[in-house]
Order: C-alpha cells, then structure tokens, then sequence
C-alpha cells in the first residue's frame, strides 16, 4: 500500500513539474489553475490529465484538436515517475531529481532556465555537507565553471548552481561519475547533430540518472 502512495504522489508531482515548465517556457502565468491545450487553448477535464493514462488513452493527442503533443510523453513521464519512485527513500536525492527535470525541460525548450531557485536548495546543502572533501571539490567546480563562462564562454551561467547542487548533493565519486557521462553524452549529440550550441542541463540531467540507476540496481 505504501508503495501505491509513493507511486501516485511522484506521478502528480512529475506531471505537475512538466505542467509548471511547459508554462514558463511558453510565457504563460501559473495562476492559470486549469490546465488547458496548448495549441487549440480548450480546457482540459480531470480525466485529460491522469498522468500516463490519459496520454496512452488519447495517442499523445489533445482530446479537441487532435493535435499530438509528443509521440513518447507518456513514456517520458513514466520514466521518471519510477525513477522518483525508486529514489524516494533517500530524500536529497529524490528531491535533486525533481529539480533536474524541472530545469531541463526548460533549457530543451528555450535554453535558458530558472537557476536562482536552486539557491536556497544550495544553501541547505552547504549545512547537511560541509566537509573538506565536498567543499573543496565545490570552490574548484566553482572556479573552474566562472572561468569557462566569463573567459571561454562554453559554459552557460546557469549551469553553475546545478553542478553546486550535483556536487552537495552526492559523493565526490558519484558526482564526477555524473559529470564523465553527461560531457560524454553531450560530445555525441554535438558529434550526431553538428550543432554549435546545446542544452548542458538535460546530458547532465541523463548523467545523473544513469548513474544512479547502476547505483541502485548493480551495485
């Protein structure tokens, strides 16, 4: 029964944090309490925003307009239900992943995210992990992530907190793990899409994930 709850409390809060990206990154105000289409505007009933089953139930599509709003959005979400599922029983962690989805969605969608609010979640941080190890390795990311943004310019200020907050949020171990695969990640997509510019948050997002995944289930 308990894992039911887990189960159903992440799935309101995943498809209540691509709700909140979807609206900042199309301009539209969050006192806004009905969700409605994006494309035809039409309220959507209660039953059109079960997470995953009114995705599987409509195609993808919107119940009005027909309009498909992703081929694989109800796999995406289910994704990371389970994945905060799993995570639930360590709390910073789980807490950390909702924070990467949420920015990732929104540095895919426009490349530019919502940074500041992980600041008071890095302050917290800094009191529960103020050992050597983790500050030591935080002032050097710290320097070496000022340096790549304001004298190399490959690295977007706003990437700044979520790396502090992968540092303070894990071990040292974990999070260069992290790291290695996202850098590895991005390299490929550059490589596959020859683009010049991409969104650092979702490879270090995937980075993360992957890690803890062989975390749980390998180790």
């Amino acid at each position: 029964m308990e894992n039911i709850f887990i189960f159903l409390f992440n799935s309101i809060i995943v498809s209540s944090t691509i709700c909140t990206a979807d609206r900042l990154s199309n301009s539209v105000s969050l006192k806004i309490q009905r969700s409605f289409c994006f494309y035809c505007g039409h309220n959507l009933a209660w039953f059109d925003t079960i997470p995953v089953v009114s995705a599987c139930i409509l195609r993808n599509k919107c119940r009005y307009c027909h309009t498909s709003f992703g081929r694989y959005y109800a796999i995406f979400e289910l994704f990371y239900i389970l994945i905060g599922t799993f995570l639930w029983g360590t709390p910073v962690t789980w807490i950390t992943g909702v924070f990467l989805l949420f920015l990732s969605l929104e540095d895919c969608s426009k490349q530019s995210i919502h940074a500041n609010i992980l600041f008071p979640w890095i302050g917290y941080l800094l009191v529960l992990h103020h050992d050597a190890e983790h500050l030591c390795l935080t002032v050097l990311i710290l320097i070496l992530s000022i340096i790549l943004v304001k004298h190399r310019h490959t690295l977007g200020s706003g990437d700044i907190p979520v790396l502090l907050s992968l540092i303070l949020s894990t071990t040292p171990v974990i999070f260069s793990c992290t790291l290695l695969i996202g850098c590895c990640l991005a390299l490929f997509y550059l490589l596959y899409s020859q683009q010049k510019r991409l969104p650092f948050v979702p490879f270090l997002s995937g980075g993360w994930v992957i890690t803890n995944l062989y975390i749980l289930f390998l180790l």
